[in-house]
C-alpha cells in the first residue's frame, strides 16, 4: 500500500509516495475469507495439551461447517483468559449450530518452543480462580476449540489486524460454509468480547441461511421469528418492541 504525500520544493508542490505497512484490507461481509496453513493446537480426548498439527489449514474445514475465527493479543494475559474460559463453556452451543471454532494470536503453539505461554503451556494450566499462585497468569484448561498459531503474523496481517503494537487486534469472523465472510467486526484491545452475543450472531447467521427472505431485526434472539422483507414487517415488528 502507498500513501501519497507533498512536499514544497523551490516552491512548487511536489508529489512523494511513501511506503506504509503492508496489510491486507480488513475482510468485509461478502468477501472470501483469506485462507492459511499455519500451526495449530486442536483437541484431543485425555490430552489436556491437545494435538499439535504442523500445518493445520483454513480450507480444510470450508464445505464442512460454518466458522467463528477469533483473533486476540496473547495468551497469560487479562482480558483474553475471561473470553476463551467463557467461549470453552460454551463451546457445545456453538458445535450444535453447525461452527468449528478457531482462536489465533501470535504465541508458539508448542510446549517446547515456550514451556511458559505457548497454546499447549496455556491450556495445561487451571482455569480454577484459586489453583496456584494468585499473581501468576490462570490457564483455560483442557479446550474443545481450535488454537492456531500466527508467530510470524502474516495471518494478521492478511486479515488486517495487526495493531501497532504488532499484536493481534481483538476481531471476530463468522465465516459460512462457501468461505465467504458473513459477518466481520474489531474492537480495540482493552474491550472485551461477550460470548453470549457471538453465539446470538452465530445463531443469526444460521437462521437467515436456512430461512430465505427472512431478516433478523433488532433485539432478535434464538428461537424467535424473524422479520419479514416488508413494510408490514417491520411495522409488525415496532409493534413488538413498543
Amino acid at each position: 500500500m502507498k500513501i501519497r504525500a507533498f512536499t514544497a520544493i523551490s516552491g512548487a508542490l511536489v508529489s512523494l509516495s511513501l511506503a506504509a505497512p503492508s496489510a491486507e484490507a480488513f475482510p468485509i461481509p461478502g468477501s472470501y475469507a483469506p485462507l492459511f496453513e499455519a500451526p495449530a493446537v486442536v483437541p484431543q480426548k485425555g490430552n489436556p495439551a491437545g494435538k499439535l498439527v504442523e500445518k493445520f489449514s483454513l480450507s480444510s474445514l470450508i464445505g464442512k461447517s460454518r466458522i467463528m475465527l477469533l483473533t486476540y493479543p496473547k495468551n497469560c494475559t487479562f482480558i483474553c483468559p475471561t473470553e476463551l474460559i467463557a467461549l470453552k463453556n460454551r463451546i457445545d452451543d456453538f458445535h450444535e449450530l453447525g461452527y468449528e471454532v478457531l482462536v489465533l494470536s501470535t504465541d508458539e503453539a508448542y510446549l517446547d518452543k515456550d514451556k511458559e505461554a505457548s497454546h499447549q503451556a496455556w491450556r495445561m494450566k487451571s482455569d480454577k480462580p484459586a489453583a496456584g499462585d494468585r499473581n501468576t497468569p490462570i490457564g483455560i484448561g483442557d479446550a474443545d476449540f481450535i488454537m492456531v498459531s500466527d508467530a510470524d503474523h502474516k495471518i494478521i496481517r492478511n486479515y488486517g489486524v495487526e495493531g501497532e503494537d504488532g499484536l493481534a487486534l481483538r476481531a471476530t469472523f463468522f465465516i459460512d460454509k462457501q468461505g465467504k465472510v458473513q459477518i466481520s467486526e474489531v474492537q480495540m484491545n482493552s474491550i472485551g468480547r461477550d460470548v453470549d452475543e457471538l453465539y446470538r450472531k452465530a445463531a443469526a447467521l444460521k437462521f437467515v441461511e436456512e430461512n430465505e427472505g427472512m431478516l433478523v431485526p433488532q433485539g432478535w434472539q434464538p428461537g424467535d421469528a424473524g422479520m419479514e422483507r416488508s413494510h408490514k414487517g417491520v411495522r409488525k415488528q415496532i409493534k413488538k418492541q413498543n
